[in-house]
């Protein structure tokens, strides 16, 4: 069955990870490569012996029902597909399904207080569909916009603090507690990106070849 989604396009996304990921995306190459060529081959072998006009239907309809197994997790022959179908279960599970840009007031853009200043070593680029990509948005502000809030009257209550500095932060212990206990509750796009392609990988690790020694 084909669904609005199919045609909103797709959000190229960046996504910090954690080291050894980018390895471990690399052995998974040939299992992408095999369900993509199996894939291929099953939607071929359903438009043989079918006029030109009635093939192309039948393709087009092939492909929207490999999308959607794309989504549900169930066919992986891609990064694009790895991290597509976790998402959507993260979007389910956590209530996002359905959120709107028009969720997504002014005050959300930017990079908010509270956000967590940990360094990741690698970085992989993915295209996520455009739907996932504001429900995740908005289901973010949604979570934290309450904190943020706190947060910046915080800010202007110490505008000389520099609370991720633990050892200088330049405010009493009092008030970095009280940041800290803010800062907690804000859920950025960038921990539910890095989750999606931790739940990704576990999911097709039985199909993970060894590391080469």
């Amino acid at each position: 069955m084909i669904t609005a989604r199919t045609f909103l396009g797709f959000r190229t996304v960046t996504i910090s990870v954690e080291f050894g990921t980018k390895e471990k995306l690399k052995r998974l190459k040939p299992y992408f490569a095999a369900e993509a060529e199996r894939v291929r081959t099953l939607g071929m072998n359903a438009a043989v012996g079918l006029a030109p006009r009635e093939a192309a239907a039948r393709r087009s309809q092939w492909a929207a029902a490999m999308d959607e197994q794309r989504r549900c997790g169930a066919l992986t022959d891609s990064l694009r597909a790895l991290v597509t179908g976790a998402l959507a279960q993260e979007v389910a599970e956590r209530g996002w399904e359905g959120l709107e840009r028009s969720e997504l007031p002014h005050q959300s853009r930017g990079r908010w207080p509270g956000s967590p200043q940990g360094s990741w070593p690698e970085n992989i680029t993915v295209a996520l569909p455009v739907d996932l990509f504001i429900a995740v948005q908005a289901g973010c502000w949604n979570t934290s916009k309450e904190a943020v809030g706190k947060l910046r009257d915080w800010k202007e209550r110490h505008p000389k603090a520099r609370p991720n500095r633990p050892s200088r932060p330049g405010c009493s212990p009092q008030a970095l507690a009280e940041y800290q206990e803010y800062a907690a509750e804000v859920l950025t796009t960038g921990e539910i990106w890095r989750e999606a392609v931790k739940r990704g990988l576990k999911r097709v690790e039985p199909h993970l070849p060894p590391p080469r020694r």
